[in-house]
């Protein structure tokens, strides 16, 4: 026999039987209802909290704080220079303290200086921490400026005495009252 020949006949001979064994278990049909056991967890509930419209709600708040929107709507506002006392509201003796209109407490602080360099600022604040005053610096980029003062007290009084013992003790005169607007 020639070769080519052969090599037909045993292509036919392994055909024929890899379907003799195949064929019966693809007509059987019994295999494919079968299910694979899985170890996986059910699918937990989709918590309440993540629905479209709170989806929809975070993506409108992250683009107001792309655009800049958010950091305008929170701006703190930048205090003004201070170069003379502020006077007391009426209706509000220096002896006592008071409320203003919208309910919120008035309170007094001392500016005691404004410095170009921080450090100098916080030297001066440190200095007066060390003597026992509540001494705290607010810094105002736009201006280029530090400022240092004490306070706050609640009574105008308090803080006049306060503003007398310290121009005594740091022969200082150049110290002003002005109402203290705590940052929120």
């Amino acid at each position: 026999m020639e070769l080519h020949l052969k090599k037909r006949i045993l292509g036919a001979v392994v055909t024929v039987t890899a379907m003799l064994i195949v064929l019966p278990i693809i007509l059987d049909g019994s295999r494919t209802h079968e299910l694979l056991e899985t170890t996986a967890p059910v699918r937990p509930e989709a918590p309440q909290w993540s629905t479209p419209e709170y989806e929809r709600q975070v993506r409108e708040e992250i683009e107001e704080v792309v655009a800049g929107e958010a950091a305008a709507a929170i701006a703190i506002p930048e205090p003004e220079v201070v170069t003379q006392d502020e006077p007391v509201p009426q209706g509000v003796p220096a002896d006592r303290g008071g409320l203003d209109e919208s309910g919120v407490p008035y309170a007094w602080t001392l500016q005691l200086g404004a410095f170009s360099q921080r450090e100098n600022a916080h030297r001066l604040r440190d200095r007066l921490r060390a003597k026992g005053y509540k001494a705290y610096v607010q810094e105002f980029p736009s201006q280029g400026i530090v400022r240092v003062y004490v306070g706050p007290e609640l009574r105008r009084d308090d803080a006049e005495q306060l503003r007398e013992r310290l121009r005594s003790e740091l022969k200082q005169q150049d110290i002003y009252i002005r109402r203290y607007a705590a940052e929120s």
